[in-house]
């Protein structure tokens, strides 16, 4: 792939990442000012655990398509995508039985209802069935496809909940609606696509079922390891602080998602570009795939330090006067996505190998040890100590990640550095 190509890619795929994670950002002038910061907490952990049931439904085997579909292997494609969507559906089920019987339990832990908590599981499946038509057009280069799936969630999400928060007055519960709407909408569409585009097979078959959730489980604990880093501080701040701490708390995490978003667009051009050089396997594409991660290292470390000049500028137009709490958080948080974005860059070498059993656990080691980090910090500095944890946790990822890699795979990081050698 071609440099301009490669950019041209990771802008449009940049520009709708922006739209549909930029709804809670965009509504952020409204809904702080709408609601009080208990009721943004209860969105806050509704979102979190979405994340977290997200592990349990599908089982992350939708990873294995885009393994698949440049490596197929003896495997026909249409027959994997449809084992990975019955995957789907037998761990759906399972989860919605977890729910059914511990439920009450969770809601009490969570201050998220048992009927919301379905509702969890259902955003969770949806999400999920997106996801797989989205890998697919992103393993295909048609990143303009990609981005009308991504506008259409973006306008019936942002519709739905401005009509019922502000319109209807449903408070929470209309901001939550409106995320299940969103989901809905565009996961009907994205089936559709999926049966148009001769994508789905009548058969199933189980070598694929094994192939998938050998790719897929392993991640189980790594998954769990990241959202102990990414979100578990929440449950750490909403025991500690309470929920009103998790609305200001989850206020300055959407804030700093901008940096994150911009590195998941860049990552998913990377992607296909990178699995394309180190197929080649020879030293002249691994050499040009390390100078333009070492740029991107820098751009976006860059990118954190101008967002955090710029914060408290704009910070008064951006949240109500009841969140205004979140200005010193907004360093360590912007930081923090710094990081994760540069992880997100060493970890393809690892899901290429396919060892995906040493991510885990490093990912769950670190996990555990962020969050223990966190309750200290939590403790003594407030939800300041919970920004610290997070951007130290993020920066330790990415710091043990780049390791593993390079012990995955092992490429020339110090060696684009050496004076080439002239011959005589």
């Amino acid at each position: 792939m071609q440099y301009r190509q490669f950019f041209g890619q990771a802008a449009i795929y940049t520009i709708s990442n922006f739209v549909i994670a930029g709804i809670p950002f965009f509504l952020l002038p409204a809904l702080t000012r709408f609601l009080n910061p208990a009721e943004y907490g209860i969105i806050g952990m509704f979102t979190m655990l979405v994340s977290f049931i997200s592990v349990g439904v599908g089982l992350n085997v939708h990873g294995a398509i885009t393994v698949r579909y440049f490596d197929r292997s003896g495997f026909d494609i249409r027959t994997y995508v449809t084992t990975t969507l019955i995957i789907l559906a037998v761990s759906t089920g399972l989860m919605l039985a977890f729910i059914a019987i511990a439920g009450s339990k969770l809601a009490g832990i969570t201050a998220v209802s048992q009927q919301w908590l379905y509702v969890a599981v259902l955003v969770a499946f949806l999400q999920f069935l997106v996801q797989i038509r989205l890998v697919l057009w992103q393993d295909q280069k048609k990143p303009m496809k990609y981005a009308f799936l991504r506008f259409s969630h973006a306008v019936v999400d942002a519709v739905c909940s401005i009509v019922l928060v502000f319109a209807l007055t449903l408070s929470w519960q209309g901001r939550l609606s409106g995320i299940l709407a969103g989901w809905l909408c565009v996961a009907i569409i994205a089936v559709y696509f999926l049966i148009k585009e001769n994508w789905l097979s009548r058969s199933v078959d189980v070598a694929c079922a094994k192939d998938a959730l050998n790719y897929g489980f392993p991640l189980v604990p790594h998954v769990i390891g990241a959202l102990l880093l990414g979100v578990g501080d929440r449950f750490i701040v909403n025991k500690a602080l309470g929920t009103s701490s998790v609305g200001v708390y989850v206020v300055a995490i959407q804030i700093g998602l901008v940096i994150g978003i911009l590195a998941d667009s860049v990552n998913k051009a990377f992607v296909p570009w990178l699995m394309e050089g180190l197929v080649k396997a020879n030293k002249s594409s691994q050499k040009k795939i390390v100078i333009l991660t070492y740029v991107y290292f820098i751009v976006i470390l860059a990118l954190a330090a101008l967002a955090v000049l710029v914060a408290p500028y704009i910070l008064p137009f951006i949240v109500g006067p009841q969140f205004q709490s979140v200005g010193p958080l907004l360093k360590f948080i912007l930081f923090g996505y710094a990081f994760t974005g540069m992880y997100y860059f060493v970890t393809n070498y690892i899901f290429y190998s396919k060892r995906t059993g040493l991510l885990s656990i490093l990912t769950v080691c670190i996990g555990l040890l962020t969050l223990i980090l966190s309750w200290f910090l939590i403790n003594t500095h407030g939800l300041k100590g919970a920004a610290i944890g997070f951007m130290i946790g993020q920066a330790s990822l990415f710091l043990g990640a780049w390791l593993l890699s390079n012990f995955c795979i092992p490429m020339p990081w110090f060696e684009v550095f050496q004076p080439r050698k002239v011959s005589k």
